[in-house]
């Protein structure tokens, strides 16, 4: 135990780590992304609040992308097939196909909840 000359603790440092989300499907063989997995839980409980309204709110669903988009993806290796290079950004998640677009909220969320290892944080 760590105690200063005032018999105070130092404070816990939270640390804030990243995954490379894992894909089953063959035709996402190659992909790399890698995105914050220790996100707040004020974050985390509104995505998931957002992405289980999608059946009958698209704006909800919209929201749950752009969200990702902006707080949680880190990197990625995607290019549209014309060559473009797609920006691991809300702007780049937004004009992603929507089976891959929904492939990508689903693994993080099988990240998040699934216990084991993780990138060190940057």
């Amino acid at each position: 135990m760590v105690v200063t000359a005032n018999g105070v603790k130092p404070p816990y440092v939270i640390t804030r780590r990243r995954a490379v989300l894992k894909f089953e499907a063959p035709e996402y063989a190659g992909i790399h992304i890698e995105a914050r997995l220790d996100v707040d839980l004020k974050t985390f409980l509104d995505l998931q609040q957002l992405a289980g309204q999608s059946d009958n709110n698209p704006a909800g669903l919209r929201e749950a992308f752009t969200m990702f988009g902006e707080q949680i993806l880190e990197s990625w290796n995607l290019r549209d097939d014309d060559g473009t290079v797609l920006s691991p950004d809300a702007m780049g998640f937004l004009a992603l196909p929507p089976a891959l677009g929904t492939a990508i909220l689903g693994a993080w969320s099988e990240a998040v909840s699934t216990a084991g290892e993780a990138l060190a944080s940057a």
